[in-house]
């Protein structure tokens, strides 16, 4: 660089600065000029910086560039002068109203190739402008043959759309004469970054797993210190603001950095979208590929590079990531609340024994026995009321007695678990947890369950998934009168029928307005002969939203609420009665087929674990096994 910026014979071509995304290609331009400057003003003390750095990242003309290269080279001009020179080439004076003949527009083009005499223009981002490359190449081109400038390009070659590299190929033969490659050390790099983090706990996990973190990081195949940097950062921010007891770990730290490394550098450069991110699953390695660009495909390729990752057990579920990496939110609390059971991060003594048993494999003996006979006692005495830890259970009973330990003392694992569900169901003590058993139903608390194709397990799911829906059921039919009052209250609260989250009182996807009096519904829908738009509108998007199963309770509820609505508009006066009429045919014509579909018996049970509600069978890779 020094050479072909230093030599006096005028240029013939430009230098290509190439290296991938964040390897650093501005952050040495920026300093290397800076140092040039700096040495030339000891010199003299009113030397001019040479550089003019333009960026190409999302011009859309060439004018575009003209206009930067106008400004950098003129910053204490504007205005017109700039305006001119993008009108000339975009030949639309006319459309601008500048007013300027054509000799006063010579002039100043001229002026302005004057001014950059004993300039050097750097073009960086050269792959992400959104003109055809070989034109923007073209351009470039003139300022080294016909200005005899001397001009860097910054470039990702990687990055450069395949429609565009034949071009790109020929076009580079004519413009550039010597390519410098940046690749940084990651080395260097990783400890200078370190120099940044504030948090004595984070900088010693860093540094303790340097090694497996830069190896980490090599397996992405994606040279981007910008995206480590961030992810450290993110990193630090998630440890410092959640329990001090993650950072008072150093194995759970270690095991969250490469996690996080790994998903994040996917996550940042595309290969993982936020849905694709938050439905990992911690069998991920036995996740065979279907289509090129699917979830499961981009599963199987994450976990056969990271080979350093622990996969089978986030010490943070992915979908928390997903937040961080998405819109750097965290939930605290619910972070938290995960946390608090998992064995690495509190101890093995204190997680629930139905987390420590799904790795009974990492527990000693006397451990385990410790973890077994707790487990024993809470289902004796019925203590396990989450679907979620029920279903841990008895996927960790299946697989501990396929080791020879059998914990039920031979009663059939099917039969054992109807009469449990059976008992806490009497009780009402069963929580509901309806979000288990979508198109996730496979996992509870991030960790899939032990068995979870076993055919001795499936049964055992579909009954606690019924005992599950019992319990929801009874849970909003004392809900159904607080959502009334709260529908009653303003026409915006309508969209609590749309949104989803129970815990924040929204019921989308969720059964409740069965448990409604169909008159009492009506009357807010219809009230003295005018329909209440709004409501009518949440109704009807309530039932597009693929929640067809999970509501059809509410379908035989539909068609009578129909039927009452159709008795207040036959009741009204016109033009009142003609308008009720026609807002009641138009909100409910697409759903009358549903109603009619789930208002006769159904003739199959729900779908259970086993069908498309779930992943298909997979042949697993047992951890334990190993």
């Amino acid at each position: 660089m020094d050479y072909y910026l230093d030599q006096q014979a005028e240029p013939d071509s430009a230098v290509l600065l190439e290296g991938p995304w964040g390897s650093g290609k501005s952050y040495f331009i920026a300093n290397y000029f800076k140092e040039r400057l700096a040495k030339a003003r000891k010199a003299d003390a009113l030397a001019v910086d040479p550089l003019i750095h333009v960026t190409l990242f999302g011009v859309k003309d060439l004018a575009e560039i003209t206009t930067q290269m106008f400004e950098k080279a003129h910053p204490i001009l504007g205005g017109k002068a700039v305006k001119v020179v993008n009108t000339v080439l975009s030949r639309a004076v006319g459309a601008l109203g500048v007013t300027a003949d054509a000799k006063e527009n010579a002039t100043l083009l001229q002026d302005l190739t004057l001014k950059l005499d004993g300039r050097v223009l750097v073009f960086d981002d050269l792959e992400r402008s959104h003109l055809p490359l070989v034109e923007v190449m073209g351009y470039i081109n003139r300022y080294v043959e016909h200005n005899k400038l001397k001009v860097i390009v910054v470039a990702s070659e990687a990055d450069i759309a395949s429609h565009e590299r034949q071009d790109y190929s020929r076009r580079k033969e004519k413009l550039v004469g010597k390519t410098i490659r940046v690749g940084s050390d990651p080395q260097d790099v990783l400890d200078n970054l370190v120099q940044n983090l504030d948090s004595k706990e984070v900088v010693t996990a860093v540094q303790t797993a340097r090694d497996d973190l830069l190896l980490t990081f090599k397996a992405s195949k994606k040279q981007n210190f910008r995206s480590l940097r961030s992810i450290l950062f993110d990193f630090e921010r998630l440890v410092t603001a959640t329990d001090p007891r993650l950072r008072s770990n150093p194995q759970a730290l270690r095991a969250l950095l490469l996690y996080m490394v790994a998903v994040g550098m996917e996550f940042r450069s595309g290969t993982l979208d936020d849905s694709s991110l938050r439905s990992l699953r911690t069998d991920i390695r036995s996740i065979p590929g279907r289509q090129p660009d699917s979830d499961e495909m981009s599963g199987q390729n994450i976990g056969q590079r990271y080979e350093l990752v622990a996969w089978n057990d986030p010490i943070i579920p992915p979908a928390h990531l997903a937040d961080l990496f998405s819109s750097g939110a965290v939930d605290v609390p619910a972070v938290n609340a995960f946390l608090s059971e998992h064995p690495a991060v509190v101890g093995h003594r204190v997680a629930p024994p139905w987390r420590r048993l799904w790795s009974w494999y990492e527990l000693t003996a006397t451990d385990y026995k410790t973890a077994r006979d707790e487990l024993a006692r809470q289902l004796s005495e019925r203590e396990i009321v989450h679907p979620g830890q029920i279903l841990h259970a008895a996927g960790t009973i299946i697989r501990l007695r396929g080791y020879g330990d059998d914990l039920l003392n031979g009663v059939p694992t099917e039969d054992y678990f109807q009469k449990y569900l059976e008992d806490v169901d009497a009780q009402g003590k069963l929580i509901p947890a309806h979000e288990l058993f979508g198109m996730m139903a496979g996992s509870y608390g991030s960790l899939v369950y032990n068995e979870v194709e076993n055919p001795e397990f499936l049964p055992i799911h579909a009954l606690v998934e019924k005992v599950s829906q019992k319990a929801l059921d009874r849970k909003m039919a004392l809900e159904a009168g607080e959502l009334l009052s709260s529908l009653r209250t303003s026409t915006d609260h309508s969209s609590k029928l749309i949104e989803t989250g129970l815990d924040k009182r929204n019921y989308g996807g969720v059964a409740v307005l069965h448990h409604l009096g169909v008159e009492t519904f009506a009357a807010l829908l219809i009230d003295d002969g005018s329909p209440n738009d709004k409501l009518f509108a949440s109704l009807h998007a309530r039932y597009r939203g693929g929640y067809d199963d999970e509501l059809a309770p509410e379908f035989p509820w539909l068609a009578r609420l129909r039927t009452e609505l159709e008795r207040r508009a036959a009741a009204a006066l016109p033009p009142h009665k003609a308008l009720c009429e026609m807002r009641i045919e138009y909100w409910f014509q697409e759903v009358a087929g549903k109603i009619a579909a789930f208002s006769k018996p159904r003739q199959q049970a729900k779908p259970s674990l086993a069908t498309p509600r779930k992943p298909a069978a997979r042949k697993r890779v047992r951890k334990d096994a190993k």
